[in-house]
């Protein structure tokens, strides 16, 4: 029986060049790890810089934007600035103390409740704390410049002339604004906040109902009331008559205005943070594609079309193309 090569009594003679070969092999197996240690070591010591290009979004930008770079710094806000700046000089500023109730504070700073609130954003039940800085003007109701807002939508959503807020602030309408700046809007009547304050129900709340009605059918699987057949609705159904005003649930931007099947004619809105909240079988929309609007904003007219029951407002919340329950986010 031959015996195994590895083990065998006959060995073939080692050629000089395999051995050269095999020192190459060796020495490349020793460096190699060495050399990419090194450098690991020398890539992990130094610390990752994260460069942002600049694209112009974190600003609000007003007809005639500039480009990125051209402003100059008193135009600008300083990252992390604790208040919004201000184009008008005479902005009434109050420290609450404590126990101070808003109607205390409204006194002191000489302004009506109504417009302490909208100038503050605060909800009617709403507890202030002690330190806490407000702000407001007798000549109108105070308003900070939301990211991707222009003065046009800001003009929309108060319905003020922008050449009239332009000029109560002293600026051009071609002037660039950014967002945290505030304004005065030179107005007395009742703004969005009102209707914040109404359809909130005194409640934050991620969203606020668009409209306020008997929900008529919830979210979920459910018989079909028009097709017959169990399906899922995606949203909410509020009744309410034609011709109803509809509210922004929350603030963003118009995405879409159109008739889709079966939604009839329908808004969507969408929100910074990934949400998106749609409205169907409206009648009538009152503000375009690409426009900035204000939570409690008037955006459309509810109604009666595409596959509908009867006159109602279809209401629903998607997280990103997901739809979820609404009432999870109403107050």
């Amino acid at each position: 029986m031959s015996r195994h090569p590895r083990y065998g009594a006959s060995k073939k003679p080692i050629r000089k060049d395999r051995v050269a070969i095999a020192v190459v092999i060796v020495a490349a197996i020793i460096l190699i790890p060495i050399l990419l240690r090194s450098g690991c070591t020398r890539r992990g010591s130094e610390p990752l810089t994260v460069i942002e290009e600049t694209t112009g979004e974190e600003t609000a930008l007003l007809p005639g934007v500039t480009a990125p770079g051209d402003e100059t710094p008193e135009e600008t806000t300083p990252e992390g600035t604790s208040a919004p700046t201000t184009y008008l000089e005479g902005i009434l500023t109050h420290t609450v103390e404590d126990g101070e109730t808003q109607e205390a504070s409204a006194a002191a700073l000489g302004v009506s409740l109504k417009n302490l609130r909208a100038s503050n954003r605060l909800y009617a039940g709403e507890t202030l704390q002690p330190g806490q800085v407000l702000v407001a003007s007798p000549e109108g109701v105070l308003h900070v410049i939301k990211r991707g807002q222009t003065l046009t939508d800001i003009a929309v959503t108060y319905a003020v002339p922008k050449e009239t807020i332009a000029e109560a602030n002293g600026i051009s309408v071609n002037r660039t604004s950014f967002a945290g700046d505030r304004l005065l809007i030179p107005t007395m009547a009742d703004t969005y906040w009102e209707n914040v304050l109404r359809l909130s129900k005194g409640i934050r709340s991620r969203f606020i109902w668009p409209v306020l009605g008997e929900v008529v059918s919830t979210f979920g699987w459910r018989i079909h009331p028009v097709q017959g057949g169990r399906h899922h609705h995606d949203g909410i159904d509020v009744d309410v008559p034609e011709g109803t005003r509809v509210y922004a649930a929350a603030s963003g931007r118009v995405l879409f205005y159109g008739d889709q099947p079966g939604y009839g004619n329908v808004l969507i809105l969408e929100h910074d943070d990934g949400f998106l909240t749609l409205y169907g079988h409206l009648s009538s929309s009152l503000v375009d594609a690409g426009r900035f609007v204000e939570v409690g904003q008037a955006i459309a007219l509810s109604g009666n079309t595409g596959i509908s029951s009867g006159p109602h407002l279809h209401f629903e919340v998607r997280n990103g193309e997901f739809p979820v329950d609404p009432s999870r986010y109403l107050p």
